[in-house]
């Protein structure tokens, strides 16, 4: 088996790196994404929801095993459109991630703000459309449950994202036909985006005593999670 991970928006490959280092040392191939929609300064422009599925689609073609495909948070979403129909996944494993059905966006399953719990992540715009997210945002919503070192350099390490991938649909929906993980943050300060169709008595759902960030903040509780799958 080999694992394929998905990063959420505002972050990039970099947020797995301690997680692919505790799975290669126990001999599972690894393959991690970058989505066009994080726009890292090595591209013309910002891609889009479909961008990054058809990424992860590639990584999932070239991959010469069964694999386990991971998505953390708006990485959920992604690998919900990308494995749909797809051989080689075995299993889905939601890492505090969106879990939308064919057609819903995460607006659509974001609360209304009167009910909402926890924080909203603070942005601003960019001259050329990108969003970015605040340190002060990112520290208190992403990285509350890390040292502050850990913190700083995670926050270093962000970068823009394409806005316009909040309101795309996916266009199926992987975890209907495939086996999924749910890994709960306990600590997690972000609504938890999932849509009302999923059967959660059909999904294996693991708390883990962490934030948003399991895989930066908690990446040896991670791996052995993915190992373990």
């Amino acid at each position: 088996m080999a694992v394929v991970l998905v990063h959420g928006s505002f972050l990039g490959p970099w947020s797995w790196r301690d997680v692919v280092a505790d799975l290669e040392c126990v001999g599972i191939a690894c393959s991690v994404a970058d989505l066009p929609s994080g726009f890292g300064g090595i591209r013309d422009a910002a891609g889009d929801l479909h961008d990054d599925a058809a990424l992860v689609r590639e990584l999932l073609d070239a991959a010469t095993e069964p694999v386990v495909l991971c998505g953390h948070s708006y990485g959920g979403a992604v690998i919900t459109e990308a494995a749909a129909g797809h051989p080689a996944v075995r299993r889905l494993v939601y890492l505090c991630g969106a879990m939308p059905d064919a057609g819903q966006s995460l607006t659509d399953l974001a609360p209304p703000p009167a009910v909402e719990l926890g924080v909203r992540e603070a942005v601003r715009w960019r001259a050329d459309g990108l969003l970015e997210l605040t340190a002060d945002s990112a520290r208190e919503a992403l990285f509350h449950d890390c040292s502050s070192a850990r913190a700083e350099e995670a926050i270093s390490l962000l970068r823009p994202s394409n806005p316009v991938v909040s309101g795309q649909g996916v266009r199926a929906a992987a975890w209907r036909e495939v086996p999924a993980t749910f890994v709960r943050g306990v600590a997690d300060r972000m609504p938890e985006l999932v849509s009302g169709s999923v059967g959660w008595d059909a999904v294996e759902v693991v708390e883990l005593p962490t934030g948003h960030c399991p895989h930066w903040s908690r990446p040896d509780l991670v791996a052995a999670l993915l190992a373990e799958l």
